[in-house]
């Protein structure tokens, strides 16, 4: 097979050579970071391949959380307990780091640090001396995320771990006992008290673990639904009652009671194998409260307060510094202020706002300085406070939940009773064996447990969600690969997700005429300002020899560019009729001087890496395929071409609520919608699922049923394909289950079930189902894989 070239930074596979080689711009800035701080043992502790950072430009960091704990720690003046919650941690090659870190700047001889990567959680213990805002910005400045922390920290798996320790070590003790009884102890008192112990574990089973199956059971027994706890329930409960049948009022025996806790242990091992995966992955992010955890800068009295936004009221007086959110309408007050709308409208070209102008809610602050303003709502009627509230159906995402499974599992509960109640009713009145007629429902109850329900299924959910993980895919609603394998269109936002969402000189050869000392200062010239075209200007000429920082007097004009002053001459960077008012250019952006161009420059977004490809293989899966974005419609048409798309299906020019109605009128039940911006929010609520790619902004990953930090557009035919590799393997799974039945249950319906065969043939299946799932979800067999 033909080598695969891979990232020098993360390993992953590379998806075209724009970065080479590195697979993103992300892990060209890293792997330089790590490099020259000497830190490239992170690369040995590393196992195998990791996953590429966020972009560091393309980030919006909000520290004023970390402004309220230096000013509690300054208050303090002794040692300082602090809780954060950490994102992006993978491995233990990222615990080093961090720790590294903290020790690098002094943290380990006045303090400590204990961080627990499975919760995604670091707890330090600082003195006074400890800078902690230069840690922060070193730890993110590698592509981490630290936030306040926000979790409880209790996970429910860690409960079910624990019950599945305990119905673990029931089970192992119950077959020892059984062991005995099976191999010729069949009287005395050793007998009877094995078999008394018997019976006493297997009570114990069903109240520690049985009880996570019954009660979810009822639960949904209550709202009408029945999802695959109700068989599962109904099994345990009913073979239960018929082992205390038997060891009550029959043979003094507990008959089943071996199989059954062996049973309640492989299932709560299936239980927890779903949702320790899925809080993996929650656990990535950032803690998110909504709006709840929004804060914003007041100015009060002449002071300047960090404030939660909630209690913002109309005509407050607010401060928002370079990068901040705009959290209600404001009224500028100061002569210029320079925002980016791209949440809003998906236009990623900052506006400029004059004073007196009003400022939506959700823009962002782009420019150099902070900019003042005075609220012209109450948050409360902001509308951040709709856009950013919880999505109810992430909360009750069951395992196994989707109407597929709980149509099956009604199937499969009505089958079971009937095969139960015809055993029963035959060897009872017709054959006048009423013992032997409850013994052989009781068999037909146990034989019939699902365990490739239970176990298997599970298994395999819990194989793809690891596999996708490794891929930097991240699923966080339990049931997204039931929904995902019925969809048949997916629809694109534009700005960051076809995109990049940051302007690129589009031809960096309108440069090549320039002299060294000209690069000089147009590199120095675009590095000193923050306007999306200047870094634009600045990422073109990275890598030129020329391209190095020097001293220089640089000077802003906000809304037309940069200019310096060097040698007698006056160098301009910015608008055409600013730059080179005398010059006929057909560029948006110009570097002259004196007046006279000496560049004319296009900029524009870029598509992601591999977009294209990627948008012909989901069009080759069958996938019809349409842009929704809020940017201008002729911008999204010529997106559209540029990817081979129909114009009627690159729809443009939407606000949030045209962009729910669109997708409301295109069959939302088979509808996938990939976005990164708050104004897609609405919309996705609309959509039978959605994605994101938006890791490295704040809301969105939590909002959706999966995001992704991979550079490319593949995640998302990635995600889709092992959503039909799942179906086809559980489907599988299913039919040598219904096998396996129509067997067992003939044998315990005839009467010739023997609990022993039992206890055998439910381990046995188990096993073989469960081999059968690992061998065709293995890593080399996974056609899904990229």
């Amino acid at each position: 097979m033909p080598s695969v070239s891979r990232c020098a930074h993360c390993a992953q596979p590379l998806v075209n050579d724009t970065f080479a080689p590195y697979c993103c711009r992300g892990c060209r800035a890293v792997h330089g970071i790590l490099t020259k701080a000497g830190l490239t043992r992170y690369y040995d502790l590393r196992r195998g391949p990791g996953l590429p950072p966020a972009d560091l430009e393309s980030r919006r960091i909000d520290h004023k959380w970390l402004e309220l704990i230096e000013a509690e720690r300054a208050g303090h003046g002794g040692v300082t307990r602090v809780e954060l919650d950490v994102q992006g941690i993978h491995c233990a090659a990222c615990v080093w780091l961090i720790e590294e870190l903290f020790r690098r700047h002094g943290g380990t001889q006045t303090g400590v640090m204990s961080l627990n990567p499975a919760l995604g959680r670091v707890e330090l213990r600082i003195s006074p001396d400890f800078p902690l805002s230069d840690w922060v910005d070193s730890v993110e400045g590698l592509g981490y995320l630290l936030g306040p922390a926000r979790s409880t920290g209790a996970r429910p798996s860690d409960d079910l771990l624990l019950r599945v320790g305990i119905c673990a070590a029931l089970a192992g003790n119950v077959m020892l006992f059984a062991a005995a009884i099976y191999l010729g102890l069949r009287e005395g008192p050793i007998y009877e008290l094995l078999n008394q112990l018997s019976y006493a574990a297997g009570v114990l089973a069903v109240l520690v673990g049985g009880s996570v199956f019954i009660g979810s059971a009822l639960r949904a027994v209550r709202r009408g639904v029945l999802h695959l706890d109700v068989p599962i329930a109904l099994g345990i409960v009913l073979a239960f009652a018929g082992s205390t049948y038997s060891f009550f009022f029959a043979s003094g025996h507990a008959a089943y009671i071996d199989t059954l806790t062996v049973f309640v242990a492989l299932m709560l091992v299936g239980r927890w194998l779903q949702q320790r995966m899925l809080e993996r992955n929650r656990a990535q992010l950032l803690a998110d409260d909504g709006t709840e955890s929004l804060l914003t800068r007041e100015v009060r009295d002449g002071v300047v307060r960090i404030v939660h936004c909630i209690g913002v009221k109309k005509g407050d007086r607010l401060l928002i510094a370079p990068g901040d959110l705009v959290p209600v309408e404001l009224r500028v007050l100061d002569p210029a202020a320079s925002c980016s709308l791209d949440w809003i409208d998906g236009e990623s070209r900052p506006r400029r706002f004059g004073s007196g102008r009003a400022v939506p809610a959700g823009a962002f602050n782009v420019g150099e300085r902070a900019l003042s303003g005075i609220a012209m709502t109450d948050f409360a009627a902001s509308p951040l406070v709709g856009l950013l509230g919880r999505d109810p159906t992430s909360t009750g995402d069951g395992p196994l939940a989707t109407g597929w499974w709980s149509r099956l599992s009604r199937h499969y509960v009505i089958g079971v009773v009937i095969l139960a109640a015809t055993a029963i009713g035959y060897w009872w009145w017709l054959a006048a064996k009423p013992l032997l007629a409850i013994e052989v429902g009781t068999a037909v109850l146990v034989v019939t447990c699902p365990c490739a329900f239970g176990i298997a299924a599970p298994l395999a959910y819990e194989l793809v969600l690891t596999q996708l993980r490794r891929a930097g895919i991240f699923v966080r609603v339990g049931d997204f690969l039931d929904r995902a394998r019925a969809m048949t269109r997916i629809v694109f936002d534009k700005t960051g997700t076809l995109t990049t969402g940051m302007l690129e000189v589009v031809s960096p050869a309108g440069l090549e005429a320039l002299t060294d000392h000209e690069i000089t200062l147009l590199y120095n010239m675009a590095a000193r300002s923050a306007h999306p075209k200047s870094a634009a200007v600045r990422r073109a000429l990275e890598g030129h020899p020329a391209a190095r920082f020097v001293e220089l007097e640089v000077e802003e004009h906000t809304g037309y560019g940069t200019s310096a002053q060097d040698r007698g001459h006056r160098y301009r960077l910015g608008a055409p009729q600013w730059a080179a008012p005398a010059s006929r250019v057909d560029g948006d952006v110009v570097y002259s001087v004196d007046g006279e161009a000496l560049a004319s420059l296009h900029t524009d977004e870029q598509l992601r890496p591999g977009a294209q490809v990627e948008i012909d293989r989901l069009e080759s899966d069958g996938y019809q395929l349409a842009i929704l974005s809020g940017d201008a419609p002729s911008r999204v048409a010529r997106l559209g071409a540029s990817l081979g798309m129909p114009e009627d299906l690159c729809v443009g020019g939407h606000s949030p609520e045209q962009k729910a109605a669109y997708v409301r009128e295109h069959d939302p039940a088979r509808t996938l919608l990939v976005g990164d911006g708050l104004n897609d929010r609405v919309a996705m609520r609309e959509a039978a699922c959605s994605g994101t790619p938006a890791v490295n902004r704040p809301f969105m990953a939590s909002r959706c049923d999966f995001y992704f930090v991979s550079p490319g557009l593949h995640p998302v035919a990635q995600v889709l394909r092992a959503s039909d590799t799942l179906g086809k393997v559980v489907r599988r799974i299913l039919a040598f289950a219904i096998a396996y039945n129509l067997v067992a249950v003939s044998f315990a319906m005839a009467g010739l079930m023997r609990p022993w065969v039992a206890a055998v043939l439910m381990p046995v299946s188990s096993l073989i189902t469960i081999a059968y799932t690992v061998m065709m979800l293995s890593r080399r067999r996974l056609p899904w894989r990229s």
